[in-house]
C-alpha cells in the first residue's frame, strides 16, 4: 500500500463516514514514527506521552511503528462565519461540528486503522484507544497520552499558535486524527522544521476573542485550567436549553474564529 493508496482511503472516509457535511476535504501528512520529536514530546507534553512505538505495541505486541498518519479537516465555512459573531459560547453551527462532526472523524481513525490492519499492517488510532483506558485528561495537567496536534505537527501539517491551536494551511478552524501503523511510507516534509511556532504571526486575536482571558502573548502561561472550566461549566450544563441535545460535548472555538489564522497560514 502506497502513499496514493493512502490519500485515497482517507478521502473514502472522509465522504462515507459523513465527514463531508462538516469538513473540507482532509489535508494529509506522514511522519517517521522513529522520529526524534516524538521523543522530545514526553519533555513538551509530558513524560506520560505515549511514543508512536508506546502506542501501537499496546494492541499489537512485538510489532514495529512505522509511521504515523495525521489528517487534517477543515471547519466549513458556514460554521466559522456563524461563530465569528459570537462572544462566549459558540453558534450553533459551530456546535454542531464539534458535537456531530467529530464522531464521523472517530470513525475515519477507527475505520482506517481497521483497514490497514486488514490488508496486513497492524494500526491503531492512539487517541480512540487512551479514551478506551479512560485517560483522566484533568489529572495529566489537562494533557493527554497522545497529542493528535503534536502528530500532525511532526507529519509537517501545521505550527502551533498562542491557544495552542494547530495553524495549518487550511487555517486554525479544524479537527484533526491519526493513527499509528506498521506500514512504512516516506515521511513528509516539515517546511518549518522543529519551530513549534513557525506559522503563528503573534498578532494576539485570539488573546483578546477567548472568552475566559486563558490565552496570553507568552504561549507559555496559556490557562488549560480556564479553558477546561469553560468548556465543562455552564456552557455545556445548559446546552439542551441552547441547543436541544445532551450529553454530546460542545466546542467553544473563539480563538480558531474571527481571527486571522482561522482558515489559512497568516
Amino acid at each position: 500500500m502506497d502513499r496514493d493508496k493512502i490519500k485515497t482511503m482517507v478521502e473514502r472516509l472522509y465522504y462515507s463516514t459523513g465527514a463531508e457535511y462538516f469538513f473540507a476535504k482532509p489535508l494529509i501528512g506522514a511522519a517517521a514514527a522513529g522520529d526524534p520529536l516524538f521523543q522530545k514530546f514526553k519533555t513538551a507534553v509530558g513524560d506520560f506521552h505515549w511514543t508512536p512505538q508506546e502506542a501501537l505495541e499496546q494492541e499489537f505486541p512485538g510489532v514495529k511503528a512505522r509511521t504515523v498518519i495525521a489528517w487534517i479537516l477543515p471547519v466549513n465555512e458556514k460554521a466559522r462565519r456563524a461563530n465569528r459573531s459570537m462572544s462566549d459560547r459558540p453558534a450553533l453551527e459551530w456546535a454542531r461540528v464539534r458535537s456531530f462532526g467529530e464522531p464521523a472523524n472517530e470513525q475515519m481513525r477507527l475505520q482506517a486503522a481497521k483497514v490497514l490492519t486488514t490488508y496486513g499492517y497492524p494500526a491503531s488510532a492512539p487517541h480512540l484507544m487512551q479514551r478506551k483506558k479512560g485517560v483522566d485528561f484533568k489529572k495529566l495537567g489537562f494533557a493527554s497520552f497522545w497529542s493528535e496536534r503534536h502528530a500532525a505537527f511532526a507529519a509537517g501539517l501545521g505550527t502551533f499558535g498562542l491557544s495552542a491551536g494547530l495553524i495549518t494551511e487550511a487555517g486554525i478552524a479544524v479537527r484533526i486524527g491519526s493513527i499509528v501503523t506498521a506500514l512504512e511510507l516516506e515521511p513528509d516534509p516539515r517546511p518549518y522544521g522543529d519551530e513549534p511556532y513557525a506559522w503563528c504571526s503573534r498578532c494576539e486575536e485570539c488573546v483578546n476573542r477567548c472568552p475566559v482571558n486563558g490565552v496570553f502573548p507568552d504561549p507559555a502561561l496559556r490557562d488549560k485550567k480556564r479553558c477546561y472550566e469553560h468548556l465543562n461549566g455552564p456552557m455545556n450544563q445548559d446546552r439542551h436549553e441552547q441547543y436541544g441535545w445532551l450529553d454530546v460535548e460542545l466546542g467553544c472555538g473563539m480563538c480558531q474564529t474571527g481571527v486571522a489564522c482561522e482558515a489559512g497560514r497568516p
